[in-house]
C-alpha cells in the first residue's frame, strides 16, 4: 500500500508560540523518590530537557503533534507555561521551525502532567540496572508522549516482579506503562555499483574469507580523525553489527556494490568502539550500533554530503519498495544539518538499500534497547518500513521537495522488532548518540574537502 510522503513545501522560519493549553483533570499525587539516585545516565538527546527543568522545574517532557504540528509539553505546575513558552524558542529553534514548516498554525500547547521529567529520569535510572539484568525485558525508557516509563517485556513476562521492584525504590506504580515487546534483531539489501559513492547505497562484506556474503546499506559520508576541524580522513559509515567483529575494530573491508574477484574494496573498518562496560549489570552497553570505515576511493569516488535521492518514496512504505535512483546524477540530497534532540512526533526518511525512501513519525525518542548481551542507551524507533540488508541506512529530516536539496541527518538505522506490540518498527541510533561514540566525526563541513 503506498501513501504519499509528506513533503516539507515551506520555508524554514521562526514558529508562533500559540499559548494553547489542553485540558485534563488534574496531577495525580506522586510520591517523592527516597532510594539511592545513580548517577544520571547521559543521555545528548535529552540535554534540552534539563534545561528547561531550569525554566520550568514541573515540566514532564514534551513531543510533538503528528496530526497538528504542535510542541505539547506536560507541566504539573500548569503556572510555569508562561516561562516555558518563551523559554522553548530559544533552545529547540531548529525544531520548532521543521515543525511549523510542515504545519503553518502549529504552535506550543501546555498540557496537565502527573510526573516532572527530572523525576521520571531518576526513576528511570534507578531501574535501569535491574531492568538489563531481567531477561524478558527488551528495551525501557520514558514515553514523552504520555508522561511515564515504558518497559517493553516479552509474552508472559512478570511484569508484577517489576512494578515489586519499583515499589521498592519508591517509583509509583502510576509511572510504569508496560508494552508487550518483541526482540529486536539486527537488519542485514538503489543496489546498482555507482560512483561518486553517496548514502543509502547497497554494501557487501563477509564475515570471514570466502564465507556467506552479507549486505547492508552504506549510511553517510564523513571526515574521521583528529582536530582541526576541516581536516580527517575520507570515511563512511555503517551499522557495527555489519562488520565481522561487532563492537570490535577488525579492518572489515566494504565493497559497493559487489564483493566479486575483480572488485576492490571502497573502505575498511577503522573504528568500533561500540561497548563499553555497563555500571551495575554484566551487560556491555554502547550509544549506537555504528562503525567507522576509511575510504580506498580514489578521486572523483567520494563527496562529502551526498545521500541517494529515489524517484519517489511512500508513507510508510511502499510495496513493491522503489529502488530506483533519478537519472539525473545530479539530483541527490546533501545533508547540511545534523539533529541532536530527535523527538517523539518527528518526522524522519529512511533510506535503505533494500526497502527504498520510507517514511514515518519517531514514535518513542529515547529508549534503552538490549540485544543479544549489549544495552544500547537512548535509541529512537520510528514505524517506517525497513528490512534485512537497510542496516546503516540514514535517517533524515527536513525534506523539502521542490529545488531544495538539503536535508538534516538524524541518526542511522539498525534494527527491526520482531513480535510483540510493535512488529515491524524500525530502530535507529540518533546522531546524539553517535557523537558519543565518535566525538571527531564530521558530516556537514565543506570547502576543504569534495561535496
Amino acid at each position: 500500500m503506498r501513501t504519499h510522503l509528506i513533503i516539507l513545501t515551506l520555508t524554514l522560519g521562526a514558529i508562533a508560540c500559540a499559548d494553547r493549553t489542553v485540558p485534563t483533570s488534574g496531577p495525580l499525587a506522586s510520591r517523592s523518590f527516597t532510594g539511592s539516585a545513580p548517577e544520571p545516565t547521559d543521555y545528548g538527546v535529552e540535554v534540552a530537557f534539563r534545561e528547561l527543568a531550569r525554566v520550568a522545574p514541573s515540566h514532564g517532557g514534551w513531543y510533538f503533534d503528528t496530526l497538528t504540528g504542535d510542541l505539547t509539553v506536560y507541566l504539573k505546575d500548569m503556572t510555569e507555561g508562561p516561562a516555558a513558552k518563551r523559554a522553548l524558542p530559544l533552545m529547540i529553534s531548529q525544531k520548532l521551525a521543521s515543525a511549523r514548516a510542515r504545519h503553518p498554525h502549529a504552535g506550543i500547547v501546555f498540557k496537565q502532567g502527573t510526573y516532572t521529567f527530572i523525576e521520571l529520569d531518576r526513576w528511570r535510572d534507578a531501574l535501569g540496572s535491574l531492568l538489563a539484568a531481567t531477561s524478558s525485558v527488551q528495551w525501557w525508557g520514558i514515553d514523552h508522549g504520555k508522561n511515564r516509563i515504558v518497559v517493553g517485556v516479552l509474552s508472559g513476562a512478570d511484569s508484577e516482579a517489576i512494578v515489586a521492584m519499583a515499589r521498592e525504590l519508591a517509583i509509583p506504580a502510576g509511572a510504569l506503562r508496560f508494552e508487550m515487546a518483541g526482540r529486536v534483531q539486527a537488519a542485514l539489501t538503489l543496489r546498482d555499483s555507482i560512483r561518486p559513492v553517496k548514502g543509502g547505497l547497497i554494501l557487501q562484506h563477509e564475515k570471514s574469507p570466502g564465507g556467506t556474503i552479507y549486505e547492508c546499506t552504506l549510511g553517510f559520508l564523513a571526515l574521521w580523525g583528529d582536530p582541526p576541524w576541516d581536516s580527517g580522513d575520507h570515511a563512511f559509515v555503517t551499522a557495527s553489527h555489519c562488520s565481522s567483529q561487532l563492537g570490535a575494530t577488525d579492518g572489515t573491508e566494504q565493497y559497493q556494490n559487489r564483493l566479486a574477484p575483480n572488485n576492490s574494496s571502497i573502505g575498511f573498518e577503522v573504528a568500533d568502539s561500540s561497548w563499553f562496560p555497563c555500571p551495575d549489570t554484566p551487560n556491555r552497553c554502547s550509544h549506537a550500533d555504528v562503525a567507522v570505515y576509511r575510504s580506498t576511493l580514489g578521486p572523483g569516488g567520494w563527496y562529502f554530503r551526498r545521500i541517494a535521492r529515489p524517484v519517489s518514496g511512500c508513507f510508510p512504505s511502499c510495496t513493491p519498495p522503489v529502488l530506483t535512483i533519478d537519472p539525473d546524477y545530479r539530483k541527490f540530497w546533501s545533508i547540511v544539518r545534523t539533529d541532536t534532540l530527535i523527538s517523539e512526533g518527528d518526522l524522519v526518511s529512511k533510506i535503505g538499500s533494500v526497502t527504498g525512501w520510507t517514511q514515518s513519525y519517531v514514535r518513542y525518542a529515547c529508549l534503552d534497547v538490549q540485544r543479544e548481551g549489549v544495552t544500547y542507551y537512548c535509541q529512537a524507533y520510528s514505524d517506517f518500513g525497513n528490512a534485512d540488508g537497510d542496516s546503516g541506512a540514514p535517517v533524515l529530516e527536513d525534506i523539502l521537495g521542490g529545488m531544495d536539496t538539503t536535508v538534516t541527518l538524524g541518526g542511522s538505522y539498525w534494527g527491526t522488532v520482531v513480535g510483540g506490540e510493535r512488529d515491524g518498527w524500525g530502530v535507529f541510533s540518533p546522531w546524539s548518540q553517535i557523537l558519543k561514540n565518535y566525538p571527531g566525526l564530521k558530516v556537514t563541513l565543506c570547502g576543504a574537502v569534495p561535496c
